[in-house]
C-alpha cells in the first residue's frame, strides 16, 4: 500500500471510530431517558395509589362504603373470633389473646336483660344468626366517635366479610340508629337511610312494638314485652 493510501486508511479509521463513539453516546443518553420516564411513572402510580386508599374515598376495598355515608376514614381493623352474643347489640369476642366486650356503634336494640323490651329477645336471636362462636370478624373503631363506653365496652362496627353487621340490624328492624350525645359517626346517613325504610316497612321491632318512635338521639323503648 502506498503512503497516500495508508493516510486514507487511517483517517477512515478515525472517522469510523468518531461515529462509533456517538452512537454509543446516543443509546447511554436514550437509556437514560428511559430510566428517568419509568422512574416518574413509578413515582406517580405510588402517589395515586396512596391518595385514594388513605384519604377516605368510597373505594372498592372501603368497609361498607356507600355514596353519602361521610368521608372520615377509619381506623385500623382488628381481627376477632366471637366467643358468644351478649343481646341485639352487644357481643363478646377474642382479640390478640384478650376477651373483649364489645358495643356495636351507633346502633341500639331492645333489652332483654335487667328490663327485658318488646323485640328484644327477637333482636339477640337475629344477632345470634349473623355471628356465631368461633367465627371471625373484622372490627373498626370510628375516629370521629369515643373508642369505648363508660362501661369500658370497646365501640366498634363489625364486618362480617364485607357485611356491615350494624348497618344489616337496623336494615332489618331488630335495632334502630342511636346517635349518642348527638356525635355522628362514618355510617350515620347510611343508618338513618335504612332505619327509615325499615321503620316504614314495619320491619322487625317497627311492626312488632307497636307506637315505637322513631329518634336517633335517644335509646329505643319499644316497651316492656308484648
Amino acid at each position: 500500500m502506498t503512503r497516500a493510501g495508508r493516510g486514507r486508511a487511517r483517517r477512515v479509521g478515525r472517522e469510523i471510530a468518531k461515529a462509533a463513539a456517538t452512537i454509543a453516546l446516543f443509546v447511554l443518553l436514550a437509556a437514560a431517558l428511559a430510566l428517568a420516564v419509568t422512574l416518574a411513572l413509578a413515582l406517580t402510580a405510588g402517589t395515586t395509589a396512596a391518595g385514594t386508599s388513605g384519604a377516605g374515598g368510597s373505594g372498592a376495598l372501603r368497609p361498607g362504603a356507600r355514596p353519602g355515608d361521610g368521608a372520615t376514614p377509619l381506623a385500623a381493623a382488628e381481627v376477632a373470633t366471637i366467643r358468644k352474643v351478649v343481646d341485639g347489640d352487644t357481643i363478646d369476642v377474642r382479640v390478640g389473646g384478650s376477651n373483649v366486650r364489645v358495643r356495636l356503634l351507633q346502633i341500639d336494640a331492645p333489652e332483654t336483660r335487667s328490663a327485658a323490651e318488646c323485640w328484644g329477645r327477637q333482636a339477640s336471636a337475629a344477632l345470634s344468626r349473623l355471628l356465631r362462636p368461633g367465627q371471625v370478624v373484622t372490627l373498626y373503631a370510628d375516629p370521629a366517635l369515643d373508642r369505648t363506653d363508660r362501661y369500658g365496652r370497646a365501640l366498634r362496627y363489625v364486618f362480617r366479610g364485607t357485611t356491615n353487621v350494624n348497618v344489616r340490624l337496623v336494615a332489618q328492624g331488630d335495632a334502630a340508629p342511636y346517635f349518642y350525645d348527638r356525635d355522628r359517626g362514618r355510617y350515620a346517613a347510611g343508618l338513618e337511610r335504612v332505619g327509615l325504610a325499615a321503620r316504614r316497612a314495619r320491619m322487625g321491632l317497627w311492626g312488632g312494638c307497636p307506637g315505637t318512635a322513631y329518634d336517633p338521639y335517644r335509646a329505643i323503648d319499644t316497651g316492656p314485652v308484648r
